[in-house]
């Protein structure tokens, strides 16, 4: 799906449609025999806080804010993004050759931001942001977001048998749609995970869970768009998956299974670990 057209449909959805600020849970399932339903009907969770007009310090491409954002420390852990320029996550970068002369245990050193790539960022002693724009997105043109302060889902799911469906998740720090615990029978239906700073979707634990016709993009995990883990067993069927930071899917848990999906612009498609079970067919991988 072209990004103009996922923009222009979002527009649409949010005249006509529920645009929710804080995460949302879900704790009433149902049963095996009658699950419960919850359709959002087009919501949009966006979770996320615009910094565009922030007083920004400029250096042709390399941005950098003015002291820290308030409950917005520095992250260490380069798992996650902690900025997005639109839809594009910016990756935290670290020197580690840096770390390693040190000699410091535990010791963090962000990469200097004249030594940013397109698209990198990293933070000051006193924690202020810097970056350098990624490639395609222009300063004065393109809006600046931070994902919440803490470690917030778009969508906790916590009960069993429940169906989801058309809810767009967006600007998360954790994950878009996060399931945690012995959750059986869970189902997506026609979800959208974008821009979100670790997966759009993360099935954890013992989860069982099937997701269709639904599109993962521009999630900032440097595991996957979905990471799957634990000894979960999940399906995912004619879903779109693509642009994010790490691969298409980060499979652990106990099987998967991946039919009729769409997965382009990844650096990697299907990361498999462990000993985790993963079939796949009538996939179409693109550039």
């Amino acid at each position: 799906m072209h990004r103009l057209f996922i923009c222009l449909a979002l527009a649409f959805t949010a005249h006509a449609q529920e645009i929710r600020h804080t995460p949302l849970t879900l704790k009433d399932g149902g049963t095996p025999e009658k699950p419960a339903v919850f359709d959002g009907k087009g919501m949009i969770i966006d979770l996320g806080i615009d910094v565009t007009s922030h007083d920004w310090e400029k250096q042709g491409d390399v941005w950098t804010s003015r002291g820290p954002f308030e409950k917005h420390p520095p992250v260490e852990d380069v798992q996650r993004a902690a900025l997005f320029i639109e839809e594009v996550p910016i990756r935290i970068t670290r020197d580690r050759a840096a770390e390693q002369k040190s000699g410091e245990k535990g010791k963090v050193i962000f990469a200097a931001p004249d030594s940013l790539k397109p698209g990198q960022m990293g933070f000051k002693a006193d924690g202020s942001i810097y970056f350098r724009w990624p490639e395609g997105k222009a300063p004065g043109t393109a809006k600046i977001f931070l994902p919440p302060a803490g470690l917030a889902s778009c969508v906790n799911i916590a009960c069993s048998y429940l169906t989801v469906k058309n809810i767009t998740a967006l600007h998360a720090a954790n994950d878009g749609f996060n399931i945690h615990g012995n959750r059986l029978g869970i189902r997506l239906e026609n979800v959208k995970a974008f821009s979100n700073g670790d997966e759009g979707i993360s099935a954890h634990e013992t989860t069982q869970m099937d997701v269709f016709d639904s599109e993962i993009a521009w999630n900032g995990s440097n595991a996957g768009g979905v990471a799957d883990v634990n000894d979960c067993t999940t399906t995912y069927t004619n879903c779109e998956v693509h642009h994010n930071l790490g691969a298409g899917f980060f499979l652990e848990g106990k099987s998967h299974r991946i039919t009729h999906c769409l997965i382009h612009h990844q650096s990697q498609d299907i990361v498999v670990r462990g000993d985790a079970q993963v079939e796949q067919s009538d996939n179409e991988w693109r550039k």
